[in-house]
Order: structure tokens, then sequence, then C-alpha cells
């Protein structure tokens, strides 16, 4: 039988690609090249161009059975034409091809169906749409959802038609699946493991890289102007904010920070949690004793995102076990991946000394309810300690961590898991969040962050006037001058405690959605939409505070304006670079002149300079060619 399969060259091939009879078959066992480049070259369709230099060096190398497994191991990066490997104007050209495409179908289905076949309008966009979504399944990419709930048969399809047809969502829908494509085939080939591609492959690396120099590009050519004629790049504007590295550690070391004093004064007691998926959500482990990662074996082939949506399932369930207990929580969660990409949790989290031991009953119930019995479970699966004031501060202890999935400012140590330095292993545990869309940071409780930051931007804006700004709202003023002192503690105190539910609060964020018209009939205010035209949740443009009216007993919220400025955005295209000037009469037919360097190089290297110089400074021939590379 297996004889028979290999004087098949399909049959074989088929055979290796499927994973059976591979150690039976030798190197070169179906053929010659002429029977195998073509196969390949028709296989890998568009990644042919990026892979076809590799297959034939493994083939002479390998032999053809080596050289069209490794080509397989390729095929989740290929799907029809659309190669997810390939460089940006690749993608860019793909993406302009399928706008062009769904704009054909939808204008083809919208005439043919209301002209011909006498169909409705809104049937024969339904039926393009459908067809639209072929084109997406072809690709295996997602369905664009709409942000706003799909009200029944009269809702509006524009809105995933205008998805369908922009260029821009078709681009980032595709860079998205390209990073996690090539960075899940990475993991699955074992590439990325301790000291080899820590935390995400290389290939991502770099286009995070690639991304962040286009980006900022993009911003320092983009000019904000308000309306009393100040203008900025956003590139400057984006230095003075959170997306700035150390603006953004800075201020989560300030919160957790306030968190540990509020805490010392209520009596609660820190502790310092970490949670850990199971063997089977992880690709490779770390044998100490041999120093070498090996693969898992009951690996389930999740990817990261997976790993992380499955610990926010299970601390969900914590969370709610916690509210049936009674058992109050607040502080800060950090997640960072482990050597080879899967995430896990570190938590710094404050409670009262009574719900402890409770906590961390409830705790590990829950993580040792996937495959609990497992060796090691009990050890690696949840991991609890205790702050000890007279050891060190819970900001201390946490400060590692913070600096070390940022930007690795102030740890002159190697990372552990990269064997890199800190500012270079900050790099790559960024560019794993952002290919597998995973949130780093996340407050436990407490007020809202965004309440804070309004507040620091009214206090800069409007000192002076700030009592009547807060339409006489005693705590919401002292939350704002803490805010304005950097004092999260005092922050925290003002606005109702730690474990005060947000819904209680003297202060919450408002947003403005721009309306897009009103109905000069009826006087109705039509909503605002977004670009895609979804109803539009709106921007924030400052807060709702609670104010008193009269008697102590009627409070209403009033808004409080936090942003002045109407900002106008333009962007700046950079000047044309210089066109080069043209070849001379004398360059077009050879008769050029010796660069001195060649002449004085030859000289030294042949003692030939001379003769070289003069077959240069002829039209140029074969022998001086030949000259030049000997």
């Amino acid at each position: 039988m297996i004889s028979a399969a290999i004087q098949s060259p399909e049959l074989a091939r088929l055979a290796v690609l499927a994973g059976h009879m591979g150690d039976t078959l030798p190197d070169d066992g179906f053929g010659a090249a002429q029977d195998n480049v073509p196969w390949a070259a028709e296989f890998a369709g568009p990644a042919w161009g990026d892979l076809g230099r590799g297959y034939i060096e493994v083939a002479e190398r390998a032999g053809y059975v080596h050289a069209n497994r490794q080509l397989h191991d390729h095929s989740p990066l290929i799907r029809d034409d659309l190669y997810l490997a390939a460089d940006d104007d690749a993608i860019r050209a793909f993406c302009d091809s399928r706008v062009r495409e769904c704009k054909g179908v939808l204008g083809d289905t919208m005439l043919c169906g209301v002209d011909f076949l006498g169909i409705s309008q809104r049937e024969s966009f339904v039926a393009g749409l459908r067809m639209c979504s072929e084109v997406l399944d072809r690709y295996q990419l997602d369905w664009p959802a709409p942000s706003s709930p799909i009200g029944g048969p009269s809702y509006d399809l524009g809105p995933l038609a205008n998805r369908l047809t922009c260029a821009k969502w078709w681009r980032r829908l595709v860079r998205v699946a390209q990073g996690r494509a090539v960075g899940q085939l990475a993991r699955v080939r074992q590439k990325v493991a301790k000291y080899r591609q820590a935390y995400v492959d290389d290939w991502n690396v770099e286009r995070c890289r690639a991304a962040a120099i286009r980006n900022h590009e993009t911003l320092s050519q983009t000019i904000a102007t308000n309306q009393e004629g100040q203008e900025y790049t956003l590139a400057e504007l984006a230095a003075v904010g959170v997306s700035n590295l150390k603006n953004r550690r800075n201020e989560l070391m300030a919160r957790i920070r306030g968190f540990e004093e509020v805490a010392t004064s209520l009596g609660h007691e820190g502790e310092f949690w970490t949670f850990t998926t199971a063997s089977r959500w992880h690709r490779m482990r770390w044998i100490s004793k041999a120093r070498k990662a090996v693969p898992v074996a009951g690996w389930n082939e999740s990817t990261p995102r997976e790993a992380n949506q499955h610990l926010g399932k299970l601390w969900a369930q914590i969370r709610a076990e916690f509210a049936r207990q009674d058992i109050r929580v607040y502080g800060f969660r950090v997640v960072e991946p482990h050597h080879d990409g899967t995430p896990h949790w570190h938590l710094l989290v404050f409670l009262h000394p009574d719900d402890r031991r409770l906590a961390r009953k409830v705790c590990r119930r829950y993580l040792l309810s996937d495959n609990g019995q497992e060796r090691g479970a009990w050890r690696y699966r949840f991991d609890a300690k205790r702050i000890n004031p007279g050891k060190g501060t819970a900001s201390g202890y946490i400060a590692k961590y913070i600096a070390k999935n940022i930007d690795g400012a102030g740890l002159n140590l190697q990372d552990d898991d990269s064997g890199l330095a800190m500012a270079d292993g900050a790099e790559r545990v960024r560019a794993w969040a952002g290919t597998w869309g995973i949130r780093q940071f996340q407050q436990i409780g407490g007020p809202s962050v965004t309440v804070w930051r309004e507040l620091r931007r009214l206090c800069s804006q409007s000192e002076p006037g700030l009592y009547s700004d807060l339409f006489g709202n005693e705590a919401v003023m002292g939350a704002a001058l803490s805010a304005d002192c950097g004092d999260w503690a005092a922050f925290v105190e003002c606005m109702g405690g730690p474990l005060l539910p947000r819904v209680n609060r003297p202060a919450r964020p408002a947003y403005w959605v721009q309306c897009e018209a009103v109905d000069t009939e009826t006087g109705e205010i039509g909503p605002g939409v977004t670009s895609y035209g979804d109803k539009a949740k709106g921007a924030v443009f400052g807060l709702w505070v609670w104010a008193r009216d009269g008697g102590a007993d009627q409070v209403e919220e009033k808004p409080c304006l936090t942003r002045e400025h109407q900002w106008e955005i333009e962007h700046h295209r950079p000047a044309a670079p210089d066109r080069p000037a043209g070849r001379s009469d004398d360059d077009l037919l050879g008769n050029r002149g010796v660069p001195d360097w060649v002449t004085k190089m030859a000289g030294i290297l042949t003692g030939q300079g001379q003769g070289i110089a003069a077959r240069w400074s002829c039209p140029f021939s074969g022998e001086a060619a030949l000259d030049l590379c000997q």
C-alpha cells in the first residue's frame, strides 16, 4: 500500500501534507524539481515570492518531502489570494481591491434587483450584503458588527455597507488578522519561547515598530487648531497625555500609591495574587535544569487572546462569588506574558483583614476548576502573598511589574524571560499586547479615572472660578483640588471612598453627541452618527455634577464643561521630494568617468588600476565587469 502511494506523486504529496507516511518516504521521494516546484508555486499562490527561495533551499538540502511539509506549515497565512505575511504595501493594495469588489457587488445587485427582478430596494441591498459576506468568508475574516444594536427589520443596513466599502476598515481588519495569524504560526512552530523569540515573534515586533513610526509621522503631519488660533500637532498633544509612556507609568504609580494610603487609613490589608492558566493553555514550558524550552504535549492550540479571555471568565466568576459573600476588594490588575506568550495575571488588591482567608479560598477553588488535578496545579495556578508593611510597600512591590510592562524605566536588570535588557523586553511586551488585543492594566473598584483627568483639566483652565464651575459641590471641589495636586488618596476619599458604587458618586463623565440634523417640520433632532452611519456614543465634554437648588433635598445633575476648546483637524502632507536630475548623454552612452576611489582601490588590490580605469572610461564591457569582480 505504501509503495503504491509512493508511485503516485500526487498521492504521496497529499499523504505528506496530511501527516501520514512522512517517515517512510525518502527525502526526494516524489519526483524532481519539474514535478514539485510548479505545484508548490500554485499551492503558495501570493506567498510564493516570499517562500519560494526558502522552499528551493530546503529542497536542495533535505529533499522535497521536507520542503513541501515546511511549505504546508505556512498554509494558515495563505487565504486565497491574500498572503498575511506580506508587506504593508501589498496589504494596502489587497484592501483597495476588496473595496472595489464590494462596491461593484453592491452596485450591481441594487441595479439589477430593482430594474430587472422587480424586488424592493431593501431586498436587493440585503442580497448585495450577503454576497459581500462571501468575500469575507473567502478570506476567513469577521463580519462587521455595528456598534448600535439592530432594531428589527427596519434597521438601517447602511453602516454595514459603509464599512465594507471603506479601505481604512479593511486595512484595520486585515492587519489585526495578519498579526495574529503570523504570531500563532510562530507559536505553533515553537519559535516563541525563552531565549528564542520571547513573548511574541520577531515579525510582529518589527511590524509594531513600523506602525509606531508610521503613526508618529501621521500625528506630526496633522495639525489641530482651536477657536483661539492655537495650533499644535497631534504628536505634541499626545506627548503630554497618557500616550506618553512616562506619563502613563507615573499616573499608574500615583493611583496605586493612593489606594495603598486609603487602605492604610481604613485598616485594610494588601494582597498580591497571581493567576495562571492550566498547562493545556501553554505552548512551551521551561526546564530549569536543562535550561531549554520544550513543547507542552497537551496544548489545546489556543491563542494568548483566548487564554486571557479564559482568565477573564474565571475572574468574573470569582467577583460574583465575592459579591455573594460580601467581600469587597479594590486595587489593580496587571496582565503580562509568560516566555511563550501565554498570559498570566498579577493582582494587587486591598480588602478587610477578616475577608482575606475566604477570598483566597474562593480564588483557588475557581482557578483549580480547570484540570485542577494535574501536577503542579496547587502550587502554580494560584499564588497569594500578604503585603507586609515592615518589609516594603505594596506600590513598591508592584512597581517592577508596572515598569516591565511599559518602558522598563528604573530597572537595571536583565529580563529573566527574554534575556534582554528591560527596555527591550518591555518593547516586546507592548508588541505582544498590541498583537493580541490584551488590556495590560485595569483598575479594580474605586472612582472613575476619567473624572480624575477631567478635574485636572478643569483646574488647569479655570481655577479661580472653580467653586461656581462645580455648582458649590464641596465634595467635587475637594476632589478637583486633590486631582490637581496628584493626590489619588484624597481624591478617592472626596469621591466617597474606594467601595462606593459609581452611580452614587458625586460626579461622573459627561458625553456630548453631535446632532446630525433638525427636522424643520416636526422639530425633532436627529441622532448623531459616526463616519459609518452608526449611532454615535459621543465624546467626553465634561462632567455631570450633583448640585443643590433651593432646599437641601432638591438635587439634580448639572453639566460642568471641562473642554472649552473646539478643534479643527487638518492633515498637512509633506512636500514632494525634488526629482533627481536627468542622466546626461555621456552617461546614457556609457562614457562615464572613473571615480577616484575605484582607481585607488583597484590599484591597491591588483596593481592594475590604470587598466581597469581605461575600461571604465569606455562603454561598459563584460571584460571590465569581470575585472571588477575578481
